[in-house]
This record gives structure tokens, C-alpha cells and sequence, in this order.
């Protein structure tokens, strides 16, 4: 279950942060301006379905996020966080869908404690224009997504 890509975005849709682990052979290097608009759907993807299913959940379920979107070549793990920050995670389908758990588990502590700890609290850290490349989360980020059974 190849890891593919990371995107974290704030609620606005501006992104924060982008790393493509598999390259696609074909197309190694991905222009500026192909990148950017790959960025623009996922968030409108992620937007749009965070509205779908908030209107078509009963009003007494709080949590009405999108967790996961399944295609035949991919699946986009979704997490949204309180501050309105959203992490795409895209894998690469396997026939082993038992990891979905760990892989939820996985970007809430990519949040939770990478994010958090090499972002926020970093001394250059700005809430209206963060600067992730200057801080060592993408390290930290590489090393744990590395550490888990379910990355190749």
C-alpha cells in the first residue's frame, strides 16, 4: 500500500504543505502549475464532500467529516482538524483494507504531535503565513510515515 501523496491545507484552501512520495514514472517531475492545480481539487474534492455529507447527516451527529474516499486506483484518508487544517493522505489501493484504522490513527498523530510540535510551536512560526519548510516537520513526517507496516 504505496503511500502516494501528503497535503495539508488550511481552511481557507491555501497550501500549507505538499510531498509526493511516488512519482509517476512517466511524468517524473510535475510542473509548478500541474502541482497547484492538483492541490485546487483535492481541497475542492475535500470541501465538497465535507458539505454533501454534513446536509445529508441528522442534524444530532457532530462529527460529519469526510474520514476516507475510495476509487479504483486510490484511496484519500481525510482529516480535519478543529482548527480547520485538512491532511489528504493518497495510498495506493491494496487488497488489504484492514490497515484504514491505523492509517486514521497515523494522521491524527502526524497532527497531533509532528504538526504540532515542529510547526506551532517552532519560533518562526506565523498563524497567517506559516513556513513549514522552515522547520524540520517534513523530516520528522518522513521518519514516522516510514516507521509504519503499512507504507512501501
Amino acid at each position: 500500500m504505496p503511500v502516494h501523496s501528503l497535503h495539508v491545507f488550511d481552511r481557507k484552501g491555501k497550501t500549507l504543505f505538499t510531498k509526493c512520495y511516488a512519482q509517476n514514472k512517466a511524468n517524473k517531475v510535475d510542473d509548478g502549475e500541474q502541482l497547484s492545480e492538483k492541490r485546487k481539487l483535492v481541497f475542492g474534492m475535500l470541501f465538497s464532500l465535507k458539505e454533501v455529507a454534513a446536509s445529508l447527516s441528522p442534524s444530532s451527529i457532530k462529527d460529519n467529516g469526510v474520514h476516507s474516499v475510495q476509487t479504483g486506483a486510490s484511496t484519500c484518508y481525510c482529516l480535519e482538524t478543529a482548527s480547520g487544517l485538512r491532511f489528504a493522505l493518497y495510498i495506493t489501493d491494496d487488497a488489504d483494507k484492514t490497515h484504514a484504522r491505523s492509517i486514521r490513527k497515523a494522521m491524527q498523530h502526524a497532527y497531533n504531535d509532528i504538526w504540532i510540535q515542529s510547526v506551532v510551536r517552532s519560533p518562526l512560526y506565523n498563524p497567517v503565513t506559516p513556513n513549514v519548510q522552515a522547520t524540520n516537520f517534513e523530516t520528522n513526517l518522513d521518519a514516522f510515515l516510514v516507521s509504519q507496516s503499512w507504507y512501501r
